[in-house]
This record gives structure tokens, C-alpha cells and sequence, in this order.
């Protein structure tokens, strides 16, 4: 059969693979350079360090400087210092083999070689100059818990346990997103300072991605772009009744708990409620919200303890229950 191989054979095929065609996979833009890290690599240079604690964070949710899997690498060549990286687990291909045979795996390599090929990638080669990438720069909610290890190289506001972190935008179209961090250093080479680039991309996150607000979870699915749209002047949504939980979050979805931070959200959710409320970040993806004396915030607690227990680790973005005080204007996480 074409797909009987042991693990240790199609790794050793595959990397043969990658050897034969690396000359290849330039496509005449630019030089391409393969590497395969082997489970267990430990780094002496700086730059293996970085990429050994990435792949343990990615793929095995790991603070390790030992790598936990087998994989293979691609770099591509960009203009001045920039580098477009491919990476492939090799455990993943091998399931992906048994089940499909050498073609899917073919196929991948290719596909995400396409893309490290294409114009859009270019934007990474743009990234020192400000008034280039401006209008592609948004934030994007992560938990610290989970950002702390790289929090160091990348440009970002701490907010309690989670952090708002500063991204370029690479490609948004029927294949998906694509993004990067913004590395630290990039501030002092755009000559800004941090509040001032993270002010005008919160404004680009908005547009982007507009703020909505959901009574139920079935006006989550596939809703038309017009559907609790409560910022706008005309909205059907007037006011909440005090036992509302309404689901706040974006057009996008994705990574739509940013929208609690937009300028003047929190503000029109209590003037809905009429009243202080509670914030309960369910994921990365959104937030539901209390009016105060609906609930108690112990029980909030625990049932969103609850939900990060039962979910992917990158998909929680913080343990703790926030209150918007209306008279103060204050938004903050409280101690349980």
C-alpha cells in the first residue's frame, strides 16, 4: 500500500522530499532554505531558542526549550532582513498520509508554499515603513497567561490578565486571515510611541470588524451584518431588561471580545442597562454581560472557570469577572 510506511520511514521520505525540491521552491521569487528540527532539538543560537519555544506554545501549549515534536522547515528570502517561515509537523503529515496518502501531503506543502510566494506576503517586507502598513495594524485580545513567554518582543497593552496585542494584517479573503505580531523594536523605526500607533489601530479593529451585540446564541448563526448592530443611531436595540445576557462581540466573530474595548461600548451598554454591569470574557471571541444584582459574581466565576476547563487553552482569554461602574466610568476586574 502507498500509505504503510512507520512513522520513522515517512519522516525520513519526507524529509528526502524537502531536499530533492529545495532548490525548487523559490518559484523565481526569491530563495527558499530547509531545515529539519528533530524532536528533542535544543538551540544554541538565540534565533533556534525563539523558534523552539513558538513551536512548543503553538502546537503543545508548552513552556519548554526542548522541542516536543518532529518538523520541517522552509524559509523564504525577503527583501532586507524579513523572512516568510513555512512550517510542517511532521506528526500531523504522517496522519494526514495514513489517511490520504503522499498526495495531500504534496499538496500542502505546496499550497502554503503558494502563499509564502504571493504579493500579499510582501507586506512584511513593507513593515519599517509606518505610513505603508497603518491601515493594516489591529489589536487582537489574548490572555497574558498565554502571551507572557513572547510578551517581551512584541508590541502590546496590558489590560488585568489579558493583553491587547498589536498585529499587521497579511490577508483577509475566502481563505482565511492571516496576520504577524508587530515586533517592539518597529516602534522606534516608525518614530511613534506605542499609545499613539495602539489608538489608531484600535480605530482600524473597529472598522474592521464593527461591534454586535446578540439577545441569543441563535442570532449568532450566520447573522446578516445589519443584526445587533447597538452602536448605530437606528438600532432596534433600545434598552436591556436587568436579566439580559446578551453576547457582545464583532461582524467577524473572531477574536471579537476586542469590541469591549472599542471607544464608547461600555459606556452605550449601560446606558442600555441603565445601570453598572458585570463582564464575563467567555473566549477570545466574545463576552457576555450582567446587569448588577442580576447574578452574583461568585457564580459567574465559577461557571466561566468552568468553560476555560472545558476548552482550548488558546481559545480562553482570562479567569477573572470585570465591572463596569456607570457613575465612575471605571471598568476593572474584581477580587473573588
Amino acid at each position: 500500500m502507498e500509505n504503510d510506511l512507520g512513522y520513522r520511514e515517512f519522516c525520513s521520505q519526507f524529509d528526502a522530499f524537502f531536499r530533492r525540491n529545495e532548490k525548487n521552491f523559490g518559484n523565481g521569487k526569491g530563495a527558499v532554505h530547509y531545515r529539519f528540527y528533530p524532536k528533542g532539538f535544543t538551540a544554541v543560537r538565540d534565533e533556534d531558542a525563539r523558534f523552539i519555544r513558538d513551536i512548543n506554545a503553538r502546537y503543545y501549549h508548552q513552556d519548554s526549550d526542548r522541542l516536543q515534536g518532529d518538523f520541517a522547515v522552509l524559509e523564504k528570502d525577503g527583501t532586507g532582513k524579513a523572512r516568510t517561515y513555512c512550517r510542517f509537523s511532521a506528526e500531523k503529515m504522517y496522519e494526514d498520509y495514513q489517511k490520504y496518502g503522499w498526495d495531500i501531503v504534496k499538496e500542502a506543502v505546496y499550497e502554503n508554499l503558494e502563499y509564502c510566494n504571493s504579493e500579499e506576503i510582501g507586506i512584511l517586507d513593507q513593515m519599517e515603513n509606518y505610513e505603508r502598513i497603518k491601515h493594516r495594524l489591529f489589536i487582537r485580545p489574548l490572555c497574558y497567561n498565554n502571551f507572557a513567554w513572547e510578551a517581551g518582543r512584541y508590541i502590546y497593552r496590558r489590560f488585568e490578565d489579558m493583553a491587547l496585542v498589536l498585529y499587521v494584517l497579511i490577508r483577509d479573503d475566502e481563505r482565511g486571515i492571516d496576520s504577524a505580531k508587530i515586533p517592539k523594536e518597529m516602534l522606534e523605526k516608525w518614530n511613534r510611541n506605542r499609545d499613539t500607533v495602539m489608538d489608531e489601530a484600535l480605530v482600524n479593529t473597529y472598522s474592521m470588524a464593527q461591534p454586535r451585540m446578540y439577545m441569543s446564541p441563535f442570532e449568532c448563526i450566520r447573522p446578516p451584518f445589519e443584526r445587533g448592530a447597538f452602536m448605530s443611531f437606528n438600532s432596534p436595540i433600545r434598552s436591556l431588561d436587568r436579566m439580559d445576557m446578551p453576547t457582545v462581540t464583532t461582524t467577524k466573530m473572531t477574536n471579537g471580545a476586542i469590541a469591549m474595548f472599542y471607544t464608547g461600548v461600555k459606556e452605550k451598554i449601560a446606558e442600555l442597562y441603565g445601570d453598572s454591569y458585570y463582564v464575563v470574557f467567555t473566549s477570545i471571541h466574545e463576552a457576555k454581560t450582567h446587569c448588577r444584582g442580576s447574578f452574583a459574581p461568585r457564580d459567574m466565576l465559577k461557571s466561566l472557570k468552568e468553560i476555560n476547563r472545558v476548552f482550548p487553552r488558546e481559545e480562553m482569554l482570562s479567569n477573572r469577572v470585570y465591572y463596569y461602574d456607570r457613575e465612575k466610568g471605571t471598568f476593572e476586574a474584581l477580587l473573588l
